[in-house]
């Protein structure tokens, strides 16, 4: 299997970051250069790139927030300061968040990214690792099926008793614990019909 190498971004790379990102995300989630070098210039200890032979193959970008578990962050646009993170960016909060994490399908990039974001939680000794997740099969259970409301959704599960939606499964197969469905989380996600999961990992080296 081919290794995957992980490393902070640098400005140099900014060119490629775009072009994965408009590869991976469809259009309406995808983040533009501006916001990228801005997370790049304010938090580039969160920002990382993943590489499998010598080709990228994910990015991941986080800030540092103030997270209360009996109020999480509304919505992706508020918490990230709509991807810039200029005003949200919180060197004295208590969580490391997860502002985007992209991979190529299949590639084992997401995963590897993750990792990353645990062990800077860690190494800056912050007691949780929050995310808001898409839900993108939601709408199209909906059409193909029934519709279900979305609580119900996301608890379901396949015959291997993992989730069914394949991005709450990337989150929990990683460690992470889905913690509460949020409606508007994030705009202009038609798959996820603007829902968002917050999911959460809790650091046990935390002291």
């Amino acid at each position: 299997m081919d290794e995957i190498i992980t490393r902070n971004a640098e400005k140099k790379d900014l060119n490629e970051i775009v072009q994965l990102e408009n590869e991976i995300w469809p259009e309406g989630t995808r983040a533009t250069r501006n916001k990228f070098e801005s997370r790049l210039r304010i938090f580039p200890q969160g920002f990382f790139l993943a590489y499998k032979n010598n080709q990228l193959i994910g990015v991941s970008t986080a800030e540092i927030i103030e997270y209360d578990e009996k109020n999480p962050p509304k919505s992706w646009e508020f918490i990230s300061d709509n991807g810039y993170i200029t005003n949200t960016h919180n060197p004295k909060g208590n969580a490391l968040y997860v502002v985007s994490i992209g991979a190529k399908s299949r590639s084992g990039g997401g995963s590897a990214l993750l990792q990353e974001q645990k062990r800077l939680t860690e190494k800056l000794n912050l007691k949780f690792l929050v995310l808001g997740a898409r839900i993108p099969g939601y709408d199209e259970y909906c059409r193909n099926g029934k519709e279900i409301k979305i609580e119900e959704y996301a608890r379901l599960k396949r015959s291997d008793n993992e989730l069914f939606d394949s991005e709450l499964r990337f989150y929990t197969r990683n460690g992470l614990k889905l913690w509460k469905i949020m409606l508007n989380y994030m705009g202009d996600d038609k798959e996820s019909r603007n829902y968002g999961a917050i999911m959460v990992w809790e650091n046990p080296e935390y002291k």
